[in-house]
């Protein structure tokens, strides 16, 4: 694998890498699931400020807007962004094991 500038990449470098890949994709995914979490406690305030009387149904309507907007699909996207960044780590870890082992130097 070559990487602009840099010359090909050791397969204990590409480890890292998957590496880092996976530690980073655990925290995207967590970030959209507290994001997610955040937004669907809003929406629940949201409603109850709603039943009590707090707020009219305009002022209902564009909160609940603005946090599924804002906030649920906010933590949608880190999510999938996570999945993204998992299924790239998986791809190099696959053709790291099918890769042939590098040709020795000294051989030729």
């Amino acid at each position: 694998m070559v990487v602009a500038g840099t010359g090909p990449l050791s397969a204990d470098a590409i480890s890292e890498k998957v590496v880092r890949a996976r530690s980073v994709e655990r925290a995207l995914m967590f970030i959209g699931w507290i994001v997610l979490v955040i937004g669907v406690v809003g929406m629940a305030l949201t409603v109850a400020m709603w039943i009590a009387g707090q707020i009219d149904v305009d002022q209902a309507v564009a909160l609940l807007l603005g946090t599924i907007l804002g906030s649920i699909l906010s933590g949608a996207a880190a999510y999938g962004s996570g999945v993204n960044v998992g299924l790239g780590a998986e791809r190099l870890a696959l053709a790291l094991q099918t890769a042939p082992p590098p040709a020795d130097p000294a051989e030729s």
